[in-house]
């Protein structure tokens, strides 16, 4: 089940910094196959319910199918079930799991610090607990539950790089850049760590640094605006105008429209 897989922070972007997910769902193909089968499985589960409406497991597999599916609301409610018949600790960890992914991140956060001093999922705990932080705005608790994370796991690029995020909304520009070249060193093909980090540099006034970060980001991902636009104010910054201009320009012609202000001042 896909519960396994660490649940993620949502994007944050300023001059632009920006989060990633962990699912490559683009393939419409495979996303309709997957939505039909635990369409089924929760179709099956719901008949077995109907049959046996004390089981444990009959709810803790249709929440999770239903997870999967993307009704979390409906896989929260069954967890709920399933741990009101059967208190099993590993029914807290689903049912935060959903409680993140529905947006509920104090619930989330509530059961997770549950699940603490439990020895299961020990290393995801400490990551999900982070990001539900990150998302709920406690960036000191989030720094502290990443870091904890990677001690679990010293090469997780993602924990480096939420905990970077993490570090940046609190303006610690050098953790954060110095989390995003750890995550780097991990993962060296993520337009969004190169991003993130020249971000950094760029409030550190490290701008020839910065606009480097955001070349390789670039030839990674040369679409991406957010990264056009930090790499135009860098190079406003550098005094390149025309430069500027020119990947401000893209970015607006790429849907940005909200950058269409700073074209005309810097640019008219």
């Amino acid at each position: 089940s896909n519960l396994y897989i660490k649940v993620f922070t949502l994007g944050f972007f300023l001059l632009n910094i920006s989060s990633c997910s962990f699912i490559d769902n683009n393939k419409d193909s495979f996303k309709k196959k997957y939505n039909e089968l635990n369409r089924e499985i929760i179709k099956n589960y719901s008949e077995a319910i109907s049959k046996d409406p004390d089981n444990f497991f009959f709810y803790l597999e249709r929440g999770k199918a239903k997870h999967d599916y993307g009704d979390f609301k409906g896989a929260i409610k069954d967890f709920n079930y399933s741990f009101k018949i059967n208190p099993d600790i590993k029914v807290m960890f689903y049912r935060a799991n959903s409680k993140f992914d529905y947006g509920d991140f104090k619930g989330a956060i509530k059961d997770y610090q549950k699940l603490i001093p439990n020895k299961d999922f020990k290393d995801q705990i400490f990551y999900n607990l982070a990001n539900s932080q990150l998302i709920n705005s406690n960036y000191v608790k989030a720094i502290n539950n990443f870091t904890k994370a990677i001690q679990f796991d010293k090469n997780d690029a993602y924990s480096y790089l939420y905990r970077g995020n993490a570090k940046y909304q609190i303006n610690d520009y050098f953790g954060s850049v110095n989390d995003y070249s750890n995550s780097i060193a991990i993962n060296n093909k993520s337009y969004i760590i190169l991003n993130n980090r020249g971000v950094s540099k760029f409030r550190l006034k490290k701008y020839k640094s910065a606009l480097e970060d955001f070349k390789k980001s670039l030839k990674i991902n040369p679409n991406n605006y957010n990264t056009l636009y930090n790499k135009s104010l860098t190079n406003f910054e550098l005094k390149e105008i025309k430069k500027a201009c020119i990947d401000l320009k893209k970015s607006i012609k790429l849907g940005k429209e909200v950058f269409r202000d700073e074209y005309s001042k810097i640019c008219n």
